[in-house]
């Protein structure tokens, strides 16, 4: 974009008495399609607000508008988070469309918490799972080659042509016979008058001229320049700053503090303890309030000020006594060993085929181990943030705001106003990985804000949002397999001893749900080998210590378990572990297309077990998830019992990539990402507190120490794309610990990895 044009892509400055959407040139007249579940339809450009969620009359799940100065803006609920689903979800609706990618710009709704933005498979209002773009794959597209039939139609009108005669580039349509052309923006407010077409044609893959092209993303620059706008950024009148201090021991009660103290220092409005209901508003309409889990009702003790210093240099001087906890005894080391002691529970069934007591009492071999994995933090580089403002009879929040249904249960709860007089305005986000998703920064930021009566900027530290929860939760894993005298598979089964994520954020949700989808992640039918035998089981198991969601959630720990439990296998037949998988994927050849093609770029040799223990190695890693396939083979060297990932070689059939760019960076955020996961990442708990603060002492994986990266994206495969953003991350643990053995002959069954302890 040249420096003189005008940047489209700019995020709005919020006001809180006017909205974007409800100014300037969005409502000067152009082309308005709603988007919803029975269609698209046309929407005059002089209606009042854009969505509305009160009276029913205009819900869709995303709108188009194209504007007489030519831009094109695509409305969607979708929250993004640095993922590029907002490029893909423009892609899509601008290849249909035929714009000019320069002149698109999506943004966010008035009111995320419109009744048709619920997620259809979660019941809320909320992004995440890898869903976005499959979801909306045919919905934006199809509204997209509406917009354009009627641009076309309105053109052909004009020109007095038939409409088959007319082309469409880049937000123009041209008709070649006579040499006329006219924008879409000259076309909009005339198309507007044109009928909606019932049925439209789109494209064929190879037709597309932007999805899946090489695209710049609109969004990098805005990051790159500081012109982005994070909740830190947002200024309001009036608005004042707040860090809440949190207990050592989780759930210790506020017993006292120096309040008068740490008022009369500079700059300090107020200070007082946080005390959040135990009972709050239920996510779902027209359900009863839901008992408070997951610690989002824990104490704390907040600190008011002018500015954000102001707040830090008090909490210098603020001393709180601190009372009695029931996690006083907790213990992280402790909690493994008891989850250890509950692999052989026979748990609830999430996958059963065959007889698999049978096969494993009569297999003439059988393999198994026992896998564990630490608390882990989500460590996203923004630390939590939000914007409250609690007003009379409305409350409005800025931030990356991930799940804005947590925005109408605090106010709701907090404040007593009604879910339809929430006002969310959605700003960038520095990553989430399921920290956003939570509730209690919310409910923290509302009890402020209410307090105080005005807006309030809650900020968390990198300390408090380290040790301020959740964590992902520590998990401890049996694999077995039954083999044959030939080595091949005859039975595999599962222990996932894991606490439930699912029921304390929805309670009652086991009651129809008895295995837990959040716990249960690729041992379910989505379990990927053909194996006549199966026993997949999920052992509840619940320490007490809050837990949440984390990127890839229970993917992690359950391919951990299964692709090293396979390689183990492998192993003990004798056979090359890339062979010895081809061999149990004959229902999956997309995953064993990404397999052959991953060890080929890699330069896999069959038979590589003759080389194990010579101090550099090879191990591999596949699974089906998001309704996409991956390999990953890891080259490590091991000396003197240090760890060296040298090379990460990754192959991908997600369908079509919409965004190769996009796709691209997060199969390389993944993949350091479990890098991480497996060489670093623990959180350790000492009756009650949190050992790590910071990131010196949760490490993640550094610039220096990032191994080099071949990734692979198979060609468009017909099918519609798949998920990428959570993909990644769960093979490249197994993968290494797999290329661990080769190069060591140690197996290791618990992360992080230590040879030394092996």
């Amino acid at each position: 974009m040249k420096r003189d044009q005008p940047n489209l892509h700019a995020q709005p400055v919020f006001s809180g008495r006017r909205r974007f959407l409800q100014t300037g040139a969005a409502l000067a007249g152009g082309l308005l399609l709603e988007i919803h579940a029975g269609g698209i339809g046309i929407r005059s450009a002089q209606a009042a607000p854009v969505t509305d969620s009160t009276a029913g009359n205009f819900a869709p799940n995303a709108w188009v508008r194209i504007t007489p100065d030519n831009r094109v803006l695509l409305v969607v609920h979708k929250f993004d988070s640095g993922t590029g689903v907002k490029n893909a979800l423009g892609l899509m609706l601008a290849e249909e469309l035929d714009a000019d990618w320069d002149r698109v710009r999506v943004i966010q709704p008035d009111d995320p918490l419109a009744k048709a933005y619920l997620h259809p498979l979660w019941g809320m209002h909320a992004t995440g799972g890898s869903t976005s773009v499959s979801l909306e794959w045919d919905t934006l597209r199809r509204a997209g080659a509406t917009a354009r039939a009627m641009l076309v139609a309105e053109a052909a009108r004009r020109w007095s042509v038939d409409q088959d005669t007319c082309r469409t580039s880049s937000s123009t349509v041209f008709h070649p016979a006579s040499g006329r052309k006219a924008s879409y923006g000259d076309l909009a407010q005339g198309a507007a008058a044109q009928p909606v077409p019932a049925q439209v044609a789109l494209k064929r893959p190879d037709q597309f001229v932007l999805i899946g092209k090489e695209r710049r993303s609109y969004r990098v620059a805005d990051k790159v320049t500081g012109r982005a706008l994070y909740a830190i950024d947002v200024e309001l009148p009036g608005m004042l700053t707040a860090i809440v201090i949190h207990p050592p021991v989780v759930n210790a009660s506020v017993k006292s503090f120096n309040a008068s103290e740490v008022k009369a220092l500079p700059g300090v409005r107020d200070v007082f303890a946080i005390e959040i209901p135990d009972v709050i508003a239920h996510f779902r309409e027209n359900m009863p309030p839901m008992p408070v889990a997951n610690g989002a009702s824990q104490p704390g003790v907040a600190i008011v000020a002018d500015h954000f210093w102001a707040a830090q240099r008090a909490r210098q001087v603020l001393k709180v006594e601190w009372g009695e906890s029931d996690l006083a005894n907790f213990n992280s080391d402790t909690t493994l060993e008891e989850m250890k002691q509950h692999v052989d529970d026979p748990g609830k069934k999430s996958k059963v085929k065959g007889d698999a007591d049978t096969t494993f009492g009569n297999a003439p071999h059988v393999v198994e181990a026992v896998y564990s994995m630490p608390y882990k933090a989500h460590a996203q580089m923004e630390p939590l943030s939000v914007v409250a403002w609690v007003k009379p009879d409305v409350v409005e929040y800025w931030g990356g705001i991930q799940v804005p249904s947590r925005c109408a249960q605090a106010a709701q709860t907090i404040a007593g106003v009604r879910r339809d007089k929430v006002r969310i305005h959605l700003t960038e986000a520095g990553g989430s990985f399921g920290a956003r998703e939570g509730l209690h920064q919310i409910l923290e930021a509302t009890f402020i804000s209410k307090r105080m009566g005005q807006p309030v900027k809650l900020l968390y530290s990198r300390e408090d949002d380290v040790r301020g929860l959740y964590y992902h939760a520590a998990s401890v894993h049996k694999a077995r397999a039954a083999l044959d005298a030939s080595g091949t598979l005859l039975g595999f089964s599962l222990r996932a001893v894991v606490p439930s994520i699912k029921e304390p954020d929805d309670p009652g949700f086991l009651a129809k749900v008895p295995v837990d989808p959040s716990c249960t992640e690729g041992m379910r039918d989505d379990f990927y080998y053909d194996i006549p035998a199966l026993d997949l089981a999920w052992v509840r198991h619940e320490p007490g210590f809050p837990v949440w969601w984390w990127r890839a959630v229970s993917y992690v720990p359950n391919i951990f378990a299964i692709e090293s439990l396979i390689d183990e296998a492998a192993y003990a037949a004798g056979q090359d572990p890339v062979d010895y998988r081809r061999r149990a994927l004959a229902s999956r050849p997309e995953l064993k297309a990404v397999l052959d093609r991953a060890a080929s770029l890699a330069g896999w040799k069959p038979n590589n077990s003759s080389n194990i223990g010579a101090g550099r190695g090879l191990g591999v890693a596949i699974y089906e998830g998001y309704k996409s396939f991956i390999a990953i083979v890891a080259d490590v060297g091991v000396k003197e019992d240090a760890i060296k990932v040298n090379r990460i070689t990754c192959v991908v059939d997600c369908g079509l990539a919409v965004d190769p760019g996009s796709v691209r960076q997060q199969l390389a955020g993944g993949i350091y990402w479990g890098v991480s996961t497996a060489l670093m990442n623990a959180v350790h708990i000492e009756r009650g507190m949190v050992r790590e603060s910071n990131f010196h002492d949760y490490a993640v994986l550094r610039m220096h120490e990032a191994p080099e990266l071949k990734i692979e994206v198979m060609p468009p495969s017909g099918r519609p794309p798949g998920g990428i953003g959570e993909l990644s991350n769960p093979p490249v643990v197994p993968a290494i610990g797999n290329a661990i053995f080769a190069a060591t002959g140690k197996r290791l069954r618990a992360t992080p990895f230590v040879v030394a302890q092996a």
